[in-house]
């Protein structure tokens, strides 16, 4: 009896050692794709974020999931081919910048999971059914670009009243920025101010773009969102500069890059906050039962330093509302 009871103690005793080797022997790295229509180095501190937001839920890359990523170059005729390329893949989630890069990645595949983080219209672009409930394979974060333009607009306004005629950049060849200008223009309607679009389809165009401006009496410009711009930013910073009037930018990467002033979502927060999605995702949740989140942290960022080399002075009573001041 003694000598039965011993055994069982002892087979119970290896089963039980056992466990840790065999949970270590089962657990799958999970294999994450990205996709942008970006560069590698506009997007370092994007992923960066979302790192963080999984380093935040105790996924350890390396040991728990790998990220491979595609870029686009700022080059719209490339996302296609990437996307086919993704879609081919053994992969648990497919991770996306906006609507264009999430709905070529939808359109391949049906099965595995797509999270989005910056998308302007989900809903509007047919990407999601609704907000609450946006069905299908895909979900994740607006970045709410195309309606924060009438209040770039507004506040481009309270800093310098006397602007109003204002010179609006847009990429021709990113689908998303055509309803940032239908918004503009009617936001511009709104406060008394003149715009006037002008197209960028290259790189080449971002010079002449300018000197149109010039031209055409800018006494400001704003910059929209777009492929071609986010990989062109230091270019279009390094040229608004030179233009000696002021510049309202989509992103505060811009101003960080030396542009004078930005008003958005924070992306990074948005690419943080992304995890969480990838978590329940991978945890067996579906896509289409998670609601797509909207924004909740905006900043105003001025740059002190660009303002002086450009010999503009913004009211007091503007800077104690910026949210960041760079100096």
């Amino acid at each position: 009896m003694q000598r039965r009871q011993m055994l069982s103690l002892t087979v119970a005793g290896v089963a039980a050692l056992s466990l840790p080797a065999l949970a270590q022997s089962e657990r799958r790295v999970r294999r994450i794709r990205y996709l942008s229509g970006g560069s590698l180095q506009n997007n370092v501190a994007w992923l960066a974020a979302f790192r963080q937001g999984m380093a935040e839920l105790r996924w350890v890359e390396g040991r728990d999931y790998v990220m491979d990523a595609r870029y686009a170059n700022g080059v719209a005729q490339a996302l296609p081919g990437l996307a086919d390329e993704l879609a081919a893949t053994q992969s648990d989630l497919l991770l996306a910048t906006g609507d264009a890069s999430a709905h070529l990645l939808a359109q391949r595949t049906k099965t595995i999971p797509i999270v989005f983080v910056i998308a302007r219209d989900p809903v509007g672009s047919g990407l999601a059914a609704s907000l609450q409930r946006p069905g299908g394979n895909a979900t994740g974060l607006t970045d709410l670009t195309g309606d924060l333009g009438a209040k770039r607009l507004q506040l481009l306004k309270e800093a310098f009243p006397r602007v109003a005629h204002v010179v609006l950049l847009f990429d021709q060849t990113d689908a998303g920025s055509f309803p940032q200008v239908k918004q503009m223009e009617e936001a511009a309607a709104r406060l008394g101010m003149r715009i006037a679009p002008i197209e960028l389809r290259q790189a080449g165009d971002i010079e002449p773009a300018f000197k149109r401006g010039a031209a055409l009496g800018a006494q400001a410009y704003t910059v929209a969102q777009g492929f071609l711009i986010t990989t062109q930013r230091q270019a279009i910073v390094d040229r608004s500069l030179r233009s000696k009037v002021p510049t309202m930018f989509a992103s505060d990467e811009f101003v960080e890059a030396g542009g004078l002033m930005s008003y958005s979502t924070s992306f990074r927060d948005n690419f943080r906050r992304a995890a969480a999605y990838v978590d329940k995702i991978l945890k067996g949740a579906k896509p289409g039962d998670l609601p797509i989140e909207q924004p909740t942290k905006f900043e105003l960022v001025v740059n002190l330093k660009t303002a002086k080399a450009m010999g503009i002075t913004f009211p007091q009573s503007f800077l104690v509302r910026a949210d960041r001041v760079i100096e």
